[in-house]
């Protein structure tokens, strides 16, 4: 009994500690607000097929060309939103990264033997705007990224259960992958830190165990599916992925560094703490917290680093928490010898330069982060409704937007995209090729067109310029504006004068411009 009271006085400050934490995480997520994003959209949507059209052969919608399997993080997404709308699947996210905010505190207080450490890792981590971003963004890197953290975690487990704690590592990382195929980065890291965290006798068992839990938990997950579909998925999309953006190295490091720059120097600082047998595990882990950025730069791509830059924040806030840690001691023993003066001014100017340099950047870039996209998307594709019949064709510039918000109403396949649009037989399969798009609209092919100019725009305006053309055949049922990190925007819904319903899109609250429509 005496025994449980002293492990219980011990553990029981941090442990409150990182409540308080995962609180604070929670405040600052609970900040951001926006309709759903086009990727969140598309998981869901593609796990509502995969739901309803899982085939005899194994083979699912979207194998070949999403970044993870489709028959994970989607289905389970898909669920989520039919019980409980967007924020559902939401909150899976927020879930998945306050567990992946313990498993950091936990890899911290392994590595340092200190529980400063572990609240120092845990905070840092909970602050950073990519991983409040992730927190709040209902796609499959909140999973993953709470995978890659688990794997860290037992592979940082206590020697004494090298060989279980290898198992679970291969494991949760072997999950990773398959939920996100970007997470194969990360394999040697788990692997490396599984064999130096154990027993030098032991090394090559845990080794061999690792990589064949890694191996045998990838091929499990695939057999889900078509391991054959998947790997083309893989090579298409993350290892032979074509670049959107065309990033310059510098501005993709700056931008990096901009979003986790202040974080990885306390890392660097940590690793000077680590006690003498843990120095190659604290350089793996600086040298795996590079490999994300250093991914974009080899693609030359921007799109989707602010979210891997969460990953490489796992190892990055482990290892500050030793200086974070070191801080502490340091001012603790300046206290013992009578200069509490000193210890609490430069304990307390630490802290505020840490809250002005990393909590308030961090909330506030995480803020700018979800204003990449609309925060109307759904009253612009629910003014649609009148016209989202069973026969119903519409046309939307972003895909999977119109079935998430008109679930229900419509099917997916009503809805055309600029990606991929096959009319009498002439077939268009990239948005540069939009003559199949005007004949359609010339033959009153669609019954609604939702158009926002963003990520198409130039397809955008060729649309808008013959619906013009069309008019009164197609009428401008609603202009509704919208403000961006980069500039102002409008949605342009239009539909076609004499489809079914028409007369009621824009104008169901007697609005002469459609500029107003019902929740």
């Amino acid at each position: 009994m005496h025994s449980l009271q002293t492990q219980a006085k011990r553990w029981l400050p941090w442990l409150l500690a990182l409540v308080a934490v995962m609180a604070a995480h929670l405040a600052l997520v609970r900040t951001l607000h926006n309709d759903a994003f086009v990727d969140e959209a598309t998981y869901i949507v593609i796990g509502d097929m995969v739901r309803a059209w899982h085939r005899a052969d194994g083979v699912v919608p979207a194998s070949t060309y999403l970044s993870g399997a489709p028959q994970l993080y989607p289905v389970l997404a898909s669920h989520l939103f039919a019980a409980g709308g967007l924020e559902a699947v939401r909150a899976l996210s927020t879930g998945c990264l306050l567990v992946a905010l313990v498993a950091v505190a936990f890899s911290a207080r392994t590595l340092f033997r200190s529980d400063w450490a572990a609240i120092g890792a845990a905070g840092l981590f909970a602050t950073q705007a990519p991983v409040l971003f992730l927190s709040r963004f209902a796609t499959y890197d909140a999973p993953a990224l709470m995978l890659v953290a688990l794997a860290l975690l037992c592979a940082a487990a206590p020697a004494r259960v090298s060989v279980t704690r290898a198992l679970l590592a291969g494991g949760c990382i072997g999950a990773a992958a398959l939920v996100k195929y970007a997470s194969l980065l990360y394999v040697p890291m788990v692997v490396g830190a599984a064999v130096l965290c154990a027993p030098r006798e032991r090394r090559l068992v845990v080794a061999a165990v690792v990589i064949t839990a890694t191996v045998a938990t990838v091929a499990a997950l695939a057999l889900l599916g078509s391991p054959a579909a998947l790997f083309e998925g893989f090579l298409t999309t993350t290892l032979r992925r074509t670049s959107v953006s065309g990033g310059r190295p510098g501005d993709l490091l700056l931008f990096a560094a901009t979003l986790g720059g202040v974080a990885f120097l306390v890392a660097s600082a940590g690793a000077c703490f680590v006690p003498r047998g843990a120095r190659v595990t604290a350089a793996l882990l600086l040298a795996s917290a590079l490999l994300a950025p250093l991914n974009h730069v080899r693609i030359a791509e921007f799109v989707s680093l602010h979210k891997h830059m969460a990953f490489a924040l796992v190892p990055t806030c482990v290892l500050a928490g030793g200086a974070i840690a070191a801080v502490q001691e340091w001012s603790q023993r300046a206290w013992q010898r009578g200069q509490a003066v000193i210890a609490v001014a430069v304990s307390g100017a630490l802290l505020a330069i840490g809250a002005r340099a990393v909590v308030w950047p961090g909330r506030d870039e995480a803020v700018r982060l979800f204003t990449y996209w609309p925060d109307n998307t759904a009253r612009a594709f629910r003014l649609l409704a009148p016209v989202a019949h069973a026969n119903a064709v519409l046309l939307a510039e972003e895909p999977d937007l119109g079935p998430l918000y008109l679930a229900g109403r419509t099917r997916p396949t009503q809805w055309v995209h600029p990606y991929y649009f096959d009319f009498e037989g002439r077939a268009s399969r990239t948005p540069d090729d939009v003559e199949p798009f005007l004949r359609a609209i010339r033959l009153r092919h669609f019954d609604g067109i939702v158009l926002r100019f963003g990520p198409q725009r130039q397809w955008a305006r060729a649309i808008e310029a013959e619906l013009l053309r069309q008019q009164p055949t197609y009428r401008l049922a609603a202009e509704l504006p919208f403000e961006l990190a980069d500039g102002p925007g409008a949605w342009q819904v239009w539909v076609r004068s004499d489809a079914a319903g028409a007369d009621a899109v824009g104008r169901i609250d007697g609005s002469a411009d459609g500029s107003t429509a019902p929740p």
